[in-house]
């Protein structure tokens, strides 16, 4: 096994490098006006038992997306179950030209 400096772009095999890359256009393509969004990264070494010389390393990787936000009133019910507004329906689609109208 050839060495290698450690670095962040080197642990794991390069596996902390390519997540964090993966994750960069994922979180800034979620952002929206004035909303925050991060990646928190943890590395841990552990020294292998009965060796002199050998330490495992690890990773976390965690993107925090920006919140979504909604809120609805809800009503508990006699047997304690909620009971809500229906949802929306979504409109219907309604062409404006019957099919053959431009032959």
């Amino acid at each position: 096994m050839p060495e290698v400096p450690i670095s962040l772009s080197t642990i794991c095999g390069g596996d902390l490098e390519q997540r964090f890359q993966q994750l960069i256009p994922e979180i800034i393509s979620r952002l929206g006006k004035e909303q925050k969004a991060s990646i928190s990264i943890g590395v841990e070494f552990k020294r292998v038992p009965d060796t002199a010389t050998m330490v495992s390393a690890s990773f976390t990787i965690t993107p925090k997306y920006p919140a979504t936000k909604k809120a609805s009133i809800c009503q508990i019910t006699d047997g304690y179950g909620l009971k809500t507004d229906a949802p929306v329906e979504k409109p219907k689609v309604i062409p404006m030209f019957s099919e053959g109208a431009n032959q």
